[in-house]
């Protein structure tokens, strides 16, 4: 499984909250729309992040996709048909927008646990270190407790290269010298 995750902010004359409605109701929409692969999508709130301006909440959209093929038309299906105008509407209060990919570290996602996800935890490969030596690391500290993790691919998006979201904080980010943020899900799709 692939997501496509886009960070955004919202433009400073913009209320919070018809900012998040405006938001939500374009994920509700795109669940309707159903592209070809397009599992579902999940909405993150959070303070801040590094990569992301000072000054303003940011937010955090994952669209779970099946696999690469499904980026096309999921790309088509979020700015045309009856997601056109949810899309427009929330796209014109937004400010300072970037993607990336990653790909589930996992077998499988547990669909069941996105709403309780409450930290993310963003990090990189230490230097030196060798991959497979990383994922024991994260198998005796980071799965201690139940969450997923992601993993960037191409080198695409102003993010670190793994993201692990989970219920509770994770002793993960100072084993790896990670950066760990309280989020708050939104939107999750099935809700």
């Amino acid at each position: 499984m692939l997501a496509y995750v886009f960070w955004h902010q919202r433009a400073n004359n913009v209320v919070r909250e018809d900012y998040r409605e405006k938001l939500i109701a374009f994920h509700r929409i795109l669940q309707e729309r159903q592209s070809q692969g397009f599992v579902g999508s999940l909405v993150l709130e959070m303070a801040q992040l590094p990569w992301m301006m000072e000054g303003c909440e940011v937010y955090e959209d994952w669209y779970f996709v099946e696999n690469s093929a499904a980026l096309d038309p999921l790309d088509n299906a979020a700015v045309t048909g009856i997601c056109q105008e949810p899309h427009h509407q929330v796209a014109r209060l937004a400010n300072n927008g970037t993607g990336g990919l990653y790909r589930l570290k996992d077998e499988a996602l547990n669909l069941n646990h996105l709403g309780e996800i409450r930290f993310a935890t963003w990090f990189g490969k230490p230097s030196g270190m060798k991959y497979d030596q990383l994922y024991e690391l994260l198998h005796q500290r980071a799965y201690t407790q139940q969450g997923s993790l992601w993993q960037r691919q191409m080198t695409m998006g102003p993010a670190l290269e793994f993201c692990f979201h989970s219920s509770q904080k994770s002793p993960l980010a100072e084993a790896i010298r990670g950066i760990q943020v309280e989020v708050q899900p939104i939107f999750v799709f099935g809700r």
